[in-house]
Formats: C-alpha cells, structure tokens, sequence
C-alpha cells in the first residue's frame, strides 16, 4: 500500500473537471502522484480507457511511465496509456487519414532532413555561376553553408516556424511587409534591417528544402511538422465535430520540458474539451537553452489561451474555471545534503513564476539521526565536490568510486552498475568519458540520442566497401591501408609498416629477376583487391588480410552484380567480414572495454542496416551513392530502434539523457570555465532564438547573457537532482583548467583528494607494490601481495616483478679471462657511445635500434655518395629518387618537405665532389673497409671514402672522408678527439688500409642545412688533424678499455652526465633508470 503525504494527497484529490498544475521539487513525488491519479480513475465508474492519457517528454520516459503504469493496473490495458506529445500528433492524423481513406504521415527525420538541406545547398552552389542564382546564396559564405552547424540551425528555424504554424513564403511576405512599412516611418519596434535580410535569405533556403521534400518524400514530416499538422486538424475540427481519440484528461509528466509545438497540440485538445494536468519542476528544465520558455506550470490558463485553446472550447474556458495548483513540499528521494546543493542551484535560477517548490525539504531530515560532528559526516559523505589536477586523474577518481560502490567496500550493500550514472555536458564528452570508464573496468552504455553513424569506424569501413561493390567508387590503396588498420583488418601500425617494407622488398626481388621496372606499392595493393583467390601478396597476417579484404569486396559485387538491393549488397559484405559471432560473445561477456566497444560496434552496424532498410522501403528517389556520401557527412544522430541489452551497466549521458531518471549514484563531470555553463551565443548564424523571441512577441534578440546562464544552471542542477545517496562532482584544476562558478556555488567547500587508482585486483597489486617500494617494513603490503600472489593474481609474486629478479645470467658478453683466443669487435661508430655511456651502447647494441626518417635519408644519401663519381646534382638526386618510395610519411607535405631537404643536401654533396675532381686528390676505395688488432680488441669499420693526397715533398698520404647527414657538427677540442676520426686515422697509420703510407687526417663532410657555418658553400668539411705518435698511442689504449668494457657482464648507467639529460644524444639507457615500480 503506497503511502502519501500531505501535498501528495491535495494533488489525489484535485477535480478532474479543471485544468491543475502540480510544481514540486525533484523527488517530491511528481511522477508518483501522477500515476497514482492516472490509475485511481482507469476503471472507475464514469470513465471509458480512452479518457485518460499520460503525456512524456521523450520515447524512453514514456516507456519508463508506461511500464510503472502496468505494474500499478495489474492488467493489460487496450489502448496507449502513454505516449509523447509527437506519437499523440501522428495517432490523431493517422486516424484521420484511416477515415478518409488516405496514407498515414511519415517521420522525416533528421538524418534525411539534413541530406534534403545539404542537398539544395550543393545544387545553389553548383549554380552560382549561372545567369539565376538563388537571391539568398549572396548571402552566406560557401564554407558556412556546408557547415553541420549550419545546417543544424536551419532545422531548428523550421521547427521555429512549424510552432509558430507558418510556412517560409509566409513569413517572408510578413517581413517584406514589415520592410516596406520601415521605408515609410521610423517603426522602433521592428528587427534590426540586417536581421530581416538574414531571416529572409534563410526563409528562402528553408521554402526551397520544403519544396524539394515534398517532391522527393510526400507524405513525410518533421516531428514538429507533425505537432504543427496535429494542432491544426484538432482546431480546424471546432466544438460541434469534435475528433475521436481526445482523451478527457491529459496528465503531463516532465511538464517543464514542453516545447511551443508540444503546447500547441496540448492547448488545441484543451480548446475541444480535454483538462489538463501538468506536473514539473521549470528549475531543472533542460529544453530551455534551445529557447523554449513554455510556462505551463506557472501560467496554466494564459499559456493555453496564448496557445489557442480558447478557439471552440466546449467547456466553459479556464478563465471562469481558474486552474488549480498544488506544490509538493517533501522530497522522497534525495539525502539531505543532496537536497541542500540542488537548493544553493535553484535558488539562484530566475523564479518565471514560480519558485514555492524550491522550499521542499528532504524526507530523510526528519528521520533518525545523530547531530553535530555526524551530520557533517554524513553530508561530506553523500556530496562530494573534488578537484584533480589533470583530465585523466578526472575518469580514475570516477571509475574507483564507482568500483567501490560495486564492490561494496563503504559497509553498505552492494550497488548495482545500472543504478550509477556519470553526467557530461556533451554527447561528445559522454563518448569520451564512457570509453576512458570502460578501459578501467566499469561498464558503461551511453544514452545522449541515437547514434552519429560516420563517428563509427565500422561503419566508414562498410561503407567504403559497399561504395565499392556497387560501382560507386574502386577502392584505392589508402582505402585497403585504412581497412587493415581498422575493425575489419584487425592490424597496428607497426604490422602495417612491416608490411610496406616486406612487399616493396619482394617486389624489388621481382623486378630483378624479370628484369623490369618495379612497381609501387599502391598498384600491387590494388592489384591484390582484384584477385581475390589469388595467394596472398606476401605470406604475413597483414597479406591474409589484404586477401581476406579483397574476398570481403568481391562478396559484395557478386550480390550487387545479379541484381540485389543496397542492403542485400551490405549484408553479404558483413557476413562475409565474420565479425559478428566473436563481437556477440564479446558483448555478452560483458567485462571491460572490450564488451564496450563490442556494444557500440554492433549498434552501429544495426544503425547503418536500418538507415539502409528506411531507404528501401520508403522508395526514395535519392540515388545511393548520395545516401551514403550523406551517412558519411551527416552529424546528426540516427535514433535506433533496436532493443537496449539488459546488461548491468553504468548510463554515461547527458543532463538532457536524465530526464525522468534517478540513481543511488550520480557523478557529474566537466563543470569547467567555457565548458559548463557554456554561455556562448546559440543560434546566432541566422538569429533563430532571436526569431522565435520575436514571433512570440519579444523583442528580436538573443538571449540576454543571464538567460543563458540561468539555463546551464538548470542542466546543473537538474543532473545533481538525479542522485539519490551520493553527488560526486569533479573539475580540473591545472594551468589551462579551472572550475567554474557552478562548483562553488553549489559546494562551497570542497573535498579532499580522493584516490584515483585502478580499484580492480591489479589495480590492487600495483599499489602494494608501490607502498612496498616506498617502505619495505610495510607489514600490511606484505600480507596484501601475499594474499594476492596465493590467489594467482597475475604480478603479485615478486618472481614476476620487473627489475627485481637477479639477471638471469651473469656471464660476459666475451669471456677474455675464460678463451685466451676471445677477441672483442671495436666500431669505430660505437667508440664514443661506449665512452659516453656503456649501458646506453649496451640497450641499444643488445635491443635494438628504432629507425627514424633521419637514418633513413642519411642511407640514401651514403648510396648516392657511393655510387655517383661527378658532381652532378641530378645524378645524385636520381639515386636517392629511385629508392624515395622506401620511405613512410604521414601527410602529402612532410614528403613535400623531406624532398626538398634531400634536393638541397644532394647539392651539398655534388659541390664536394666536384671540389675534389678539381683537388688533384686521388680516390682510392669507397666504403672501405679496414681491420687492425689492438691487444684482445679487433678495431674494424668502413670508411666512406679514402683518398690519396700527395704532399710538397712527394709523399702519398691518406685522407679518411666520413659523409655526415645529421645537423650537429663537432667544433674545437670535440673535433680534435673525435673518437671515429681518430679510430680512421689509427687505421691508416696502422696499415688498416694500404701499409705503404701515411695519414693526412681524416674529415667530416656535412650538407644538412643546419650543419653549414656562415662560411661553407653548400656543404660543410670539419677536418682532424693527422695524429701524432703520442696521440696513436692513447688511442690504442682507448680501444684497449672500449674491448674491456663492451666485453662485460654488467654496464655503468652515466645517470648524471647523460642519462638523465634529455639533450644527449642515444638515450636508450633512460627506459633502465625508472624504478621497476614507480612513485607516480
């Protein structure tokens, strides 16, 4: 047996003759009471099913009512007990249309409105040259017209009108009218002459989509166009006709988010006879920042008469029968101290009219509990206002609170996932939020309206492939690189990059044996696509998947080719890809990310199928090709109509997502400076809140800044609403982040740091892991990682911890005391890493090197310079070209880039050689190699070239040329001792190279731009002088100490001199000096 209290049992007992509203603070009960008068009188004597109806603001209320509405009958019911106001507006014209034996309207919705806009704008803009163009092309940029935003407030202006129940060349007329009156007197009150003509040129844009819509969709509108047609037949009816299917009274929940057009059907059924009853709250609206200022609740009877109930009532009107009104005063759902925050919010909204129920108070206020010390306790418990210092610290204290109420450790029961919600201030942020949750183990679904269809990547990807089996566009090499980059290919980067290299290098193999020219990658991807049976371009998972996109495409062609539909094409492309049994288990496993993104792939595949099917079977006239060149350029949300998995879930949404929903948890992020409140201008690119204001008759201006304030206020303060138990509310604050005013209006003490670590078992073992690095004594550490290690936890036994283990062998890397005959291979190239820092020579020696775009452009040039004798650029130049294709660039104008630094180094290296053609010096080997024994080390390497230089005396001497490419050159003493020079010169002296002479020195060339000194030409020489005696003798000794220390079993990390310097060269030894378990 419910209970009610004293207000609660005023809003049972009103008379169902009159018009009532019903104010009352969030969980007050408005919704409740709504119901229980809605069941109270089903049935009862005096009233047939069809006199009652519950009106909800959207589709997911309406179902949330309807279902409580069962419950509360106990029986099924014949009829619609609930609907929206747009599925009242289409019942009553299918109706009509059924009586007179016409077609019922279609929903044209907003994905197909905004192709209709996009549309007539490309036909404009095709015609522009023309001796007609459109009179309101001149007026707007090209790049605006194109715009999503653009044309997302051209939408909202024929919503505008629609509520107004004008059409374009109405309004026009209107204004041309206004603008003639202007000419004649000064008329004050008018719009600013520059605002006309911008309504003007947009009024013509919006008749020319109208016109287009009803040749290409008769039958088909807008969900405000249907409230518009709905208004119109109900008033056109008058009192003596009446239409069957008015209910005798209307109970509107949400009252407070009815828009102009929603007033307008519900004003029109007030005018033939049905009351109304309106409950709501108008501080919490969300509607409002889209301009809406319905006050339904606050002036029931002069909103329905500005609406046009008055026209044809058959009951007396309101105005002998003054609505009647009640305001709830205890709130039912809320802790107090909840309750308190939400009325710090409200009481700072502006009243319009209301403002009793902002006095309610909470129910649990008046129950048990201790004072003093406890209720603040209680009240830092149940709201909490934290600020972290940077965005991802944001999601991990989120995802740890919620993970805390999952798993129940605050004492209390365990919470469910679906009873928490986070609150972002755009569906973007939502998007955002919902993934970074996901990847820290909460599982979460986002609510924020329908699906924008081209943010998914499968879907660009089925896409692409059905463009391609129905003829519309070949796919393209950079096509295939996307595909196996993405859903379908299942590939990473660094696959992708092996790839390149494995079929450029069998394609040069190729082209060797046929003695041909080789061909680009691009044309052998390409080629793969069309031999769908062929073996596999190379013998890899990337080649496997090239052939598998290749069968993908070719299933497609061959449905499209005998003759089937789009969706037929696209069905046999996606059964094909096998994509859909492994995403199934993974979204019903329903653990972590990966049954996230599952989720969100499968609804967008079934998002794509439905907009596919809605385009066959409405028949429409628009080409495909348009249609999924729109899907692929729309950022409007496709409303799905697929079933919503009942998995346990966090709902990640948006204030607007919240509307008629209550959670034990809410926690609200993102209210930052220019983010929330958002107090940019809204509808300023033609002025359509202006026009709305103005049409209501205002005055024609946008929203004054505190209007728009007080909105972002009311989206606030309705998402704090939601929260039954706990509000946890968390801004950034950092350099560029700081919180807004909403943060501490609504809390003006905040919390202390809460934690943001990963509350899963791993999280767990990495912080005992990092406590006990912090303090070894940490008994309770200890005893966690022991429990957690006898459990299995994957990184608890400290034989699985990085860096903590003893080396798993200690032996040398060349036993010199164990094998006298053990000698140790010196570089020239690695002397002064080794010198510099032997662990930094021993990563990158023993790991491996990365390679970079620098290196690869040094090899290219080295080949140039090896083969190339004159002094010729464009000889240079072709070498490097001929392999330009090995290389990998992000973007058309890093290639641009990197060609132009190859051109201009190419130069530097053509001016030496032709300075050494005209020198009298003799070449004597290029890429020379040398070997010479110093003690246990074997000093070997190769010189890029040596020249022979004879001296006044008649001596031949050896000169040792060492091509550098980088962009630092060596200068004074660091040239003198520069170790690789000296090593050369050690070589020659030493009989390296020819026995018989002596050493001239030995040289750096460098012809990177940065290298050259004010003085150089086109490149740069940086010469050693020869050695002397005493100077080869140090050098041995050198590469004496260099054999010992890179024969070693361990390696000196220079932490202060190098490791730690981030401008020192190498820097492969950094990774080594992190702790194995790190502080931060």
């Amino acid at each position: 047996m419910l209970r009610f209290d004293e207000t609660q049992r005023l809003v049972l007992a009103l008379d169902a003759t009159r018009h009532a509203s019903v104010l009352g603070a969030p969980g007050t009960g408005k919704t409740e009471t709504l119901i229980e008068s809605f069941v109270s009188r089903a049935g009862a004597d005096g009233w047939e099913e069809g006199d009652l109806l519950i009106l909800a603001p959207s589709r997911t209320s309406a179902a949330r009512v309807r279902d409580r509405v069962h419950d509360r009958l106990g029986r099924a019911s014949g009829g619609t007990l609930v609907r929206t106001p747009a599925s009242l507006a289409f019942a009553l014209l299918a109706r009509r249309a059924a009586e007179e034996g016409r077609e019922p309207p279609r929903l044209l919705t907003g994905t197909v409105q905004d192709e209709l806009i996009g549309e007539v704008i490309e036909s404009a803009l095709a015609a522009v040259d023309t001796a007609q163009p459109q009179s309101w092309i001149e007026r707007f940029p090209a790049e605006l017209l194109r715009s999503a935003p653009f044309r997302a407030e051209l939408r909202e202006l024929g919503r505008v009108l629609d509520d107004a129940a004008l059409a374009p060349e109405t309004l026009m007329h209107q204004l041309e009218s206004l603008v003639g009156e202007r000419r004649q007197e000064a008329v004050t009150a008018l719009p600013p002459h520059e605002l006309v003509e911008v309504w003007a040129a947009a009024l013509g844009l919006l008749a020319q989509v109208a016109e287009r819509t009803a040749k290409n969709r008769p039958g088909e509108l807008t969900s405000s166009g249907l409230l518009r047609e709905a208004s119109s037949m109900v008033r056109a009816a008058g009192a003596g006709d009446g239409i069957v299917g008015l209910p005798r009274l209307m109970l509107i929940d949400d009252a407070h988010e009815l828009t102009e057009g929603d007033l307008s059907l519900v004003a029109a059924c007030a005018g033939l006879g049905s009351r109304v009853w309106a409950f709501g709250d108008p501080d919490v609206a969300t509607s409002a920042f889209r301009g809406e200022r319905v006050d339904l609740l606050t002036r029931m009877d002069e909103e329905l008469a500005r609406a046009g109930a008055g026209s044809g009532a058959r009951v007396p009107h309101s105005r002998t029968s003054p609505a009647q009104r009640v305001v709830l005063s205890t709130d039912h759902r809320s802790d107090p101290a909840i309750r308190a925050v939400v009325s710090r919010l409200t009481e700072r909204v502006g009243a319009a009219g209301a403002g009793a129920q902002r006095v309610a108070v909470s129910a649990r206020a008046h129950g048990p509990h201790s004072a003093g010390e406890d209720d603040a306790a209680q009240a830092r418990s149940a709201t909490q206002f934290v600020s972290v210092s940077a965005v991802s610290e944001q999601i991990g204290v989120v995802a740890h609170r919620l993970r805390r109420r999952r798993l129940g450790l605050d004492g209390g029961a365990a919470t469910a996932w679906s009873d928490m919600a986070v609150v972002c201030r755009t569906r973007e942020e939502a998007g955002s939020a919902a993934r970074a949750l996901a990847g820290l183990g909460v599982v979460t679904a986002v609510t924020t309206g329908g699906i924008v269809l081209r943010e998914q990547r499968i879907v660009r990807e089925l896409v692409r492939l059905l463009q391609h089996a129905l003829g519309i566009a070949p796919m393209t090499s950079a096509d295939v690189f996307e595909l196996l980059g993405g859903d379908i290919g299942g590939l990473d980067p660094i696959v992708l990059r092996r790839f390149r290299a494995a079929v450029r290098l069998g394609e040069q193999r190729a082209a060797r044996q046929e003695e041909r020219e080789t061909r680009g990658i691009d044309e052998l991807v390409v080629a793969a696509i069309e031999r769908p049976e062929a073996e596999p371009i190379v013998d890899s998972a990337a080649g496997r998947a090239v052939r598998r996109i290749a069968r993908l495409a070719a299933a497609g062609t061959r449905v499209s080719s005998a003759g089937g539909t789009p969706r037929e094409t696209l069905w046999a492309i996606w059964d094909a890809s096998h994509l859909a049994t492994p995403w199934q288990e993974a979204a019903l496993d329903g653990r972590g990310s990966r049954a996230d993104d599952a989720h969100r792939r499968l609804d967008a595949v079934l998002g794509l199928f439905f907009a596919l099917q809605r385009h066959e079977e409405h028949d429409s006239e628009v080409p495909i090709a348009e249609l999924l060149a729109e899907l692929l350029a729309s950022a409007v949300p496709e409303d799905s109509l697929a079933a919503r998995s009942a998995r346990e879930v966090v709902t990640v949404t948006t204030p607007q997502g919240l509307v008629g929903t209550d959670f034990s948890l809410v926690a609200i992020l993102g209210p930052q400076d220019g983010v929330w409140p958002n107090l940019r201008s809204r509808g300023a690119l033609i002025g359509v809140t202006a026009l709305e204001r103005w049409l209501r008759g205002g005055a024609a201006e946008p929203p004054a800044r505190r209007d728009t304030l007080h909105d972002e206020l009311r989206l606030f303060a309705h998402a704090c609403s939601r929260a039954r138990d706990e509000l946890l509310v968390v801004a950034v604050a950092d350099e560029d982040h700081h919180p807004s005013t909403f943060f501490s209006i609504a809390h003006p003490r905040f919390a202390g740091v809460l934690p943001s670590s990963r509350l899963t078992l791993r999280g767990a073992v990495a912080e005992m892991r990092r406590r006990l690095t912090r303090d070894p004594l940490d008994a309770e550490a200890r005893a966690s990682l022991a429990a957690l290690a006898r459990e299995g936890v994957p990184g608890a036994r400290p034989d699985e911890w990085y860096g903590v283990l003893r080396p798993s062998t200690e032996s040398p890397l060349v036993d010199l005391d164990g094998d006298p005959e053990a000698v140790v291979r010196v570089s020239p190239s690695h002397l002064d890493t080794v010198e510099r820092c032997p662990l930094d020579w021993a990563v990158s020696r023993l790991g491996g090197g990365t390679t970079t775009f620098s290196s690869q452009l040094g090899t290219l040039l080295h080949r140039a310079f090896e083969r190339v004798d004159s002094g010729d650029p464009e000889a240079l130049l072709a070498v490097v070209a001929a392999e330009w294709g090995s290389l990998e660039f992000e973007s058309g104008w890093e290639e641009t880039r990197a060609f132009r630094l190859a051109e201009q180094m190419t130069r530097g290296l053509a001016e030496y050689l032709a300075d050494f053609a005209a020198s009298g010096r003799e070449l004597v080997g290029r890429e020379a190699e040398f070997s010479v024994r110093v003690g246990r080390a074997e000093l070997r390497g190769t010189a890029d070239r040596v020249e022979r230089v004879r001296g006044a005396d008649g001596r031949e001497e050896l000169l040792v040329i060492d091509l550098k490419t980088g962009k630092t050159a060596p200068g004074g003493s660091a040239l003198d001792e520069h170790a690789q020079l000296q090593a050369y010169q050690f070589g020659v002296l030493s009989g390296g190279f020819d026995a018989h002479t002596g050493s001239a020195g030995a040289a750096l060339v460098f012809v990177h731009p940065g290298a050259l000194r004010a003085r150089d030409g086109e490149y740069s020489l940086r010469a050693q002088q020869p050695l002397s005696p005493e100077a080869q003798g140090e050098f041995g000794e050198r590469v004496a100490e260099a054999a010992r220390v890179m024969a070693a079993s361990a390696f000196t990390a220079r932490v202060e001199h190098h490791c730690s310097d981030e401008h020192s060269p190498g820097g492969a030894c950094r990774l080594h000096i992190i702790p194995a378990v790190s502080a931060g």
